[in-house]
């Protein structure tokens, strides 16, 4: 009886080499589908966490006699030492770094529930970046929201210098005001603390535009360049926006950080 041939026929490395060929290039075609779904996804995450944010902002407001909370005006503390609740966070001042913030501390936890809804998907809170202020590359200090509340609520540095004035009440502000946004997470600096000059700018990790919250709890995905126009305005308007002050800016530095 004849034996069974064994074929020795394979693939030869050319053959290989084309097929390897043929997977990088529909590959890198799928690739930029795949991740623009992926950035669409995280984008209506974004509108929605600030949808939530927004609902538990008015939830804090209606029960504190329509004050806002205040926006973590503190760089994670404060000129006096004394720890005070924010929107996001309450300051451990015994702590340094990233273990001052915790989400769970803050003024909105109670409605919230959850810190994924401070967050957006693709946000990489840890990534070290070159920082322009610390002239370094650095992990940001703040990990816990790629969402800033408008330094406005309590005038800006105003607030900041007296951290016993109270934040304003919500009936004070425009319903168009601009109260949270998705803040620019290209510069670690901008991330020390849960509040923000509108200056601090925008994220452009979304290639139409960052998520933003005004007080009428609307949401709405703006782009970079109105975000600008809108900064240089010299008087009161969206973003600048603090009720006590003719130009909706810090009393004394007005629209400068």
């Amino acid at each position: 009886m004849k034996g069974i041939q064994k074929s020795n026929e394979g693939f030869t490395l050319l053959e290989l080499l084309v097929v390897i060929a043929i997977i990088a290039i529909l590959a890198a075609l799928l690739l930029p589908a795949l991740s623009g779904a992926k950035n669409r996804s995280a984008k209506t995450v974004d509108l929605n966490n600030l949808r939530q944010i927004m609902i538990s902002v008015h939830i804090y407001a209606a029960d504190n006699n329509d004050v806002l909370t205040r926006p973590n005006w503190d760089f994670g503390s404060s000129p006096d030492g004394i720890a005070r609740m924010g929107w996001l966070y309450t300051p451990d001042l015994a702590a340094t770094g990233t273990n001052i913030f915790h989400a769970e501390t803050g003024a909105l936890w109670n409605s919230v529930q959850n810190g994924k809804i401070f967050l957006c998907p693709i946000d990489r809170t840890d990534q070290a970046l070159y920082s322009r202020h610390y002239e370094k590359v650095v992990q940001r200090e703040q990990q816990i929201s790629s969402y800033i509340m408008n330094g406005a609520v309590d005038g800006f540095r105003f607030g900041y210098k007296n951290p016993d004035v109270p934040p304003v009440k919500i009936t004070q502000m425009q319903p168009g005001d601009c109260l949270l946004w998705e803040s620019d997470e290209r510069e670690p600096f901008d991330f020390n603390d849960g509040g923000s000059w509108p200056t601090e700018g925008l994220s452009t990790r979304h290639s139409q535009g960052a998520a933003q919250a005004a007080v009428d709890g609307s949401v709405i995905r703006g782009n970079w360049t109105d975000w600008q126009t809108d900064l240089a305005y010299t008087n009161k308007n969206r973003l600048w926006c603090y009720p006590n002050t003719a130009d909706g800016g810090d009393p004394r530095y007005h629209h400068t950080p």
